[in-house]
């Protein structure tokens, strides 16, 4: 049994509450609910000879800090959906906010973690050899990361977390809801991490290739251009004009003018105009409920997206679940 599963099966002892489904000797879900250091949690753990997922549901109802520490390494691709999250010791700080996501090292956990508010977050925590393994064969753009690791050196794969794509959230949604049987799930499963660092990775990249610095010597068009190519690959994210303003140095007046100049639609109606596209194809694919779309979507009640959605189809969104092939 390697580290990750002794580590892992420490973990499901502390869970009393628990079920259990998969019917593959490779691979298992578990649900549970438990409690740390005082927080309620609802967790799914997807399980997988050489990484472990698990999507979790935390009850913050105040600012809470807790003490941690962990003789062994935690070595973890962390996705914060919802809520905050930062671990503070000696040598390292590290954040990660709202709908933004880092790949994270540390050796020995021997500090402090902090929540502001609720949490829905995703983790992928990895078997230490299995990840060099694929870094060596399928991913040499990490090899920095993975020479700190092998120095037992605390570290992330940003020096500040990144805004999680849209790419990614689809990537998400595939692998905690699918039906694949569960006799293809390992192989399943280990090409959508291998796909989901490969995107991690590319966010790294993009910042070498075009970092936005840069972007001050574009002219407007292609700085209205270059907008639109993140909008079109970021739009569950929270889009405010000034948010857009500061990091593409474009005053907001030049922004809102001539957004709807070159591409005929205000920038706010573009924007919503997206996210009910893909709610339309999440909703007929007959994968997703409407409430999971609602939040997709930022609605707070789902019953508000509901009739947006049928104002825009004139259908409710429950017509295309329930809809025959």
């Amino acid at each position: 049994m390697s580290l990750l599963y002794q580590q892992y099966q420490e973990v499901l002892k502390s869970i009393p509450n628990r079920i259990e489904w998969g019917s593959s000797e490779v691979y298992k879900e578990r649900y549970g609910q438990f409690t740390f250091k005082g927080i309620p949690i609802k967790q799914k753990f997807i399980d997988h000879p050489d990484f472990i997922i698990s999507y979790g549901e935390w009850s913050v109802l105040k600012e809470t800090e807790v003490v941690v520490s962990n003789m062994q390494s935690t070595f973890k691709l962390m996705l914060e959906l919802e809520g905050y999250s930062c671990y503070t010791d000696k040598q390292v700080t590290i954040e990660v906010p709202q709908d933004c996501f880092n790949l994270i090292y540390v050796p020995q956990a021997n500090g402090k973690l902090k929540y502001k508010t609720n949490r829905k977050v995703v983790e992928v925590i990895f078997d230490q050899e299995y990840f060099m393994r694929l870094v060596k064969t399928k991913l040499p753009a990490l090899l920095p990361f993975l020479d700190a690791i092998e120095q037992g050196k605390a570290i992330t794969l940003f020096a500040k977390a990144k805004t999680i794509s849209i790419e990614i959230h689809q990537l998400l949604l595939m692998i905690l809801q699918n039906d694949v049987h569960p006799d293809l799930k390992q192989v399943y499963l280990e090409t959508k991490i291998t796909e989901l660092l490969l995107l991690s990775v590319q966010e790294s990249l993009d910042r070498q290739v075009a970092p936005i610095e840069e972007i001050s010597s574009m002219n407007d068009a292609d700085k209205l251009l270059h907008i639109k190519t993140w909008i079109d690959n970021h739009f569950l994210q929270d889009i405010t004009f000034s948010m857009l303003s500061q990091r593409f140095y474009i005053n907001e007046y030049k922004l809102k003018k001539y957004f709807k100049k070159y591409y005929h639609s205000s920038l706010i109606k573009y924007v919503r105009d997206l996210r009910f596209e893909y709610a339309h194809q999440l909703l007929s694919s007959q994968k997703f409920s409407v409430n999971k779309v609602a939040e997709l979507l930022h609605y707070e009640y789902p019953q508000h997206f509901a009739i947006a959605f049928k104002k825009r189809y004139g259908i409710p969104p429950s017509t295309l679940i329930h809809r025959k092939s």
